[in-house]
């Protein structure tokens, strides 16, 4: 009985020990955390850069956005294949703007009658410019989609 009573004594001591450092270890709240509102747009020059627009929600704040994408080689890369690439994201409001640069990869995408990707940016951002200085500097994860018909959307999240 001896036993059980250490065992049960030390698992309760560990169970309140985790309990009282949750709160410390849990993390912090993104400073930024951006979706598409709705369906944007985009085109591509005769450079090869894909240039988005359309609206956003969320943190810090919602907004419309312009956003552009060029692939390391000039070119958007063919369906199945991917390669380096950049990307902005500068989001506007009545008031405030942030700037976001990206680097990542680029993929060409299959489209069929449901799947309408036709190509997809995911990379790393840093907040190079904002009307609020704690957010200067604030790096993430960002996703540039384009899609058939000249559609587009975007979503960045303070990771």
């Amino acid at each position: 009985m001896n036993r059980i009573a250490q065992s049960l004594t030390l698992t309760v001591a560990a169970l309140a020990v985790t309990a009282a450092a949750s709160p410390a270890v849990a993390a912090t709240k993104p400073l930024v955390d951006l979706r598409g509102a709705d369906l944007g747009t985009h085109a591509v020059d005769a450079a090869g850069t894909a240039h988005l627009a359309g609206s956003v929600t969320g943190k810090p704040f919602d907004g419309t956005y312009v956003a552009t994408l060029a692939a390391d080689d000039g070119s958007l890369p063919a369906p199945g294949s991917c390669e380096p690439a950049a990307g902005t994201l500068d989001v506007t409001s009545e008031k405030r703007f942030l700037r976001l640069d990206a680097v990542g990869e680029v993929c060409g995408e299959f489209t069929d009658a449901t799947y309408v990707v036709t190509h997809r940016f995911v990379g790393r951002y840093v907040v190079t410019d904002a009307t609020t200085r704690r957010l200067r500097g604030t790096d993430g994860w960002i996703l540039l989609i384009l899609a058939t018909q000249g559609r587009a959307t975007v979503e960045a999240y303070d990771s």
